[in-house]
């Protein structure tokens, strides 16, 4: 699709009837509009969005009350109150139908008709007006083929770019942008489609539905972990080229070292074992005292303190239990108790004092000399009483022995590494044996990654192994809900092989966008081959950049300028391998950016987004410099201006604001 020309009558700022003539040649495909804010911009991309789309372009199913609304705010309020009664816009465009050209010229009208707005849409095709039910089948044509969220994807707004860029939301971005661009989205409403159908027939029997659910959550568990097994083993492959790579390098400098004076090399190694060992036992050590400090030592500084505490706390004990007893020990059951005891030795004529015989009960178990402080519980006593034992078994001299052997080890290790530091520096080969050092210790870590990668695919594989036994049993069972029905089983299949052929068609579209991003990429980053590959998750849409050493590249690494950029390529590459041919749309795209990022947007990047490319600026953000780039591919310019008098919008053609194509020529 290219658009040709497009007509303004009594829309937004545009009083009267306005022109532009949007057509382009291979070797000039940009038109420049600039304008400041205010001058009506947006209402030529509000515009393009209506002549096509009509209510839709709003969201709207049908032209209902709240899309005429949008409609009335639109229209030119001068015309409105000198009661103009005629609103239009016109699109003339071109597109490919059956391998022939056609020409196609969109008009939507608006009149006022009892103070109520009435809508009018007409179509021209090579000349000849469509039929009432020709122009249903044209629009219900479009719709499919160009959908009005496809036609948004064309439009870039910097500010949105932006704040997609700052609020982290490129992988969202990217997900519904693919979905649109690689058609993936049919396939999502076929499966969508299969999912309910296979529901109602889940819904003649609750066990079949439930056995469905469960189903579906193995199936996609299965996939999430089939999908980290494959990203496991694309890392243990690229750990195992690049220790391999090292090796090689390290033999090679092995090599070069013995055939110099390799001698030392024995001496060397042996001394930094006896390091290792040393500064292990000092780690070790210093773990024990760090402990120590850190819990025991305040209460071993107080121990006497902590033992009069445990003293105090089992004077404390006794009393609760002679509490108990004196609550317990009561005065009618002890005279019970003596009058049976008379009984039994017939002396009944004998007479005690029972208060003086309870009281002196109680004397004998009352504990001496106790102040009751704590009355702690059984588990704080327990408590104190361990920690109390504890720093009874606490030998400080062992503590002391620590500190000065790990003094003594200390001054061991700085006299070992002195002298490998005497040895590296009187050696020539100084530089040779850190790169050895250095090596093999990212060796050592790429075996432990290995390690790592082989033990989750290992644990992966065995929970893929236990979930499709117990999905191949769901799937036994819902045959057996569904032996008579043959549509079932079909609808399984087909859904397998959509969620396949749709998981296919996401790695390896994505792989294409990425292949392509990171050319472009290469092309407009100051830092040339900074970024030498490009991986997006074809599960999550998160980038992921490497370097030329396959190192992971994090995105805050980046300026907000590239990621700007590398959000621009990746859209891009999108539209480039999907095959979609659309007029791009910028509008101030590269207000945010420097001089050297745009400059590299509009000699590399903009020329190539496509056939045509619309430009939406600001003098701020394109100016002389800027201008002078753009001039060799722009085909046509024009400048927005808003007359303070009459608050409409003007046209000038064949102006920049104050630059002029021909003065800009000469």
């Amino acid at each position: 699709m290219q658009i040709n020309k497009l007509l303004l009558r009594n829309i937004g700022a545009y009083h009267g009837p306005h022109h532009f003539d949007f057509n382009t040649t291979p070797e000039k495909n940009i038109i420049l509009i600039g304008g400041k804010n205010g001058a009506g911009k947006t209402t030529i991309l509000e515009s393009l969005r209506i002549v096509l789309f009509g209510s839709l372009a709003y969201g709207f199913v049908n032209d209902n009350e709240p899309y005429f609304r949008k409609i009335h705010s639109l229209l030119n309020r001068f015309a409105i109150e000198s009661n103009n009664n005629e609103f239009q816009i016109k699109l003339e465009y071109t597109a490919t139908e059956e391998f022939e050209t056609v020409h196609y010229v969109l008009m939507r009208e608006w009149r006022f008709k009892n103070e109520k707005i009435r809508e009018s849409f007409s179509v021209l095709k090579n000349g000849q007006y469509l039929k009432a039910n020709q122009q249903s089948d044209f629009q219900n044509r479009l719709r499919e083929e160009m959908p009005p969220r496809l036609f948004e994807l064309c439009l870039f707004d910097g500010e949105d770019i932006s704040r997609i860029v700052s609020d982290e939301k490129i992988p969202e971005y990217l997900n519904e942008s693919g979905k649109i661009l690689f058609n993936l989205d049919l396939f999502m409403n076929l499966e969508k489609d299969l999912h309910s159908y296979r529901m109602q027939y889940a819904q003649k029997n609750a066990d079949a539905a439930k056995e469905i659910a469960e189903q579906e959550k193995l199936i996609k568990q299965i996939n999430e972990l089939q999908t980290s097994i494959e990203a496991k083993q694309a890392l243990i492959q690229l750990s195992e080229r690049e220790a391999v790579q090292l090796n090689d390098e390290i033999k090679q400098h092995k090599q070069d070292f013995d055939n110099h004076g390799g001698l030392l090399r024995d001496k060397r190694q042996k001394l930094l074992g006896e390091i290792n060992a040393i500064e292990s036992k000092r780690k070790a050590n210093s773990e024990q005292i760090r402990s120590f400090i850190t819990s025991l030592l305040p209460f071993y500084i107080t121990r006497d303190l902590l033992g009069k505490v445990v003293k105090q706390l089992n004077l404390e004990k006794e009393n609760e239990s002679f509490e108990y007893v004196a609550l317990a020990l009561d005065k009618q059951k002890l005279t019970d108790l003596i009058h049976q005891l008379q009984h039994k030795i017939n002396q009944t004529d004998v007479t005690y004092n029972i208060d003086f015989l309870h009281q002196g009960i109680l004397n004998m178990m009352q504990p001496e000399n106790i102040d009751l402080i704590h009355r702690a519980s059984f588990a704080q006593r327990s408590e104190i009483q361990n920690l109390f034992n504890q720093i009874q078994k606490i030998d400080a001299k062992q503590y002391i022995q620590m500190f000065e052997q790990n003094a003594q080890m200390l001054s061991e290790s700085q006299g070992l590494r002195k002298t490998i530091e005497i040895n590296d520096q009187s050696s020539e080969f100084k530089e040779i044996l850190e790169q050895i050092e250095v090596k093999t210790k990212r060796i050592e870590q790429l075996r432990l990654l290995v390690e790592q990668y082989n033990k989750d695919i290992q644990e992966a594989d065995d929970h893929i192994r236990l979930y499709t036994i117990s999905s191949n049993k769901i799937t036994d069972k819902i045959r057996e809900y569904h032996k008579a029905e043959n549509s079932f089983a079909m609808t399984e299949k087909l859904l397998v092989v959509s969620q396949r052929f749709r998981e296919r068609q996401w790695r390896k579209k994505l792989d294409d966008v990425a292949n392509e991003a990171t050319k472009m990429v290469n092309i407009l980053f100051r830092k040339k081959e900074y970024i030498d590959r490009i991986h997006i998750d074809h599960l999550t849409f998160e980038l992921h950049l490497y370097n030329r050493q396959q190192q992971h590249i994090t995105k805050e690494r980046l300026s907000a300028g590239e990621k700007e950029m590398l959000m621009l390529t990746v859209i891009w590459a999108m539209f480039k391998v999907s095959g979609w041919k659309l007029p791009f749309v910028f509008d101030t795209l590269m207000g945010r950016l420097d001089q050297d990022h745009k400059r590299a947007l509009i000699q590399y990047f903009i020329p190539k987004c496509g056939e045509q490319v619309l430009m939406f600026t600001t003098d701020s953000e394109v100016g002389v410099e800027q201008f002078t780039w753009l001039k060799d591919v722009t085909a046509k310019c024009y400048t927005l201006e808003l007359n303070p008098i009459t608050h409409s919008a003007e046209i000038v053609k064949g102006r920049y604001f104050t630059i002029s194509e021909e003065s800009n020529q000469s």
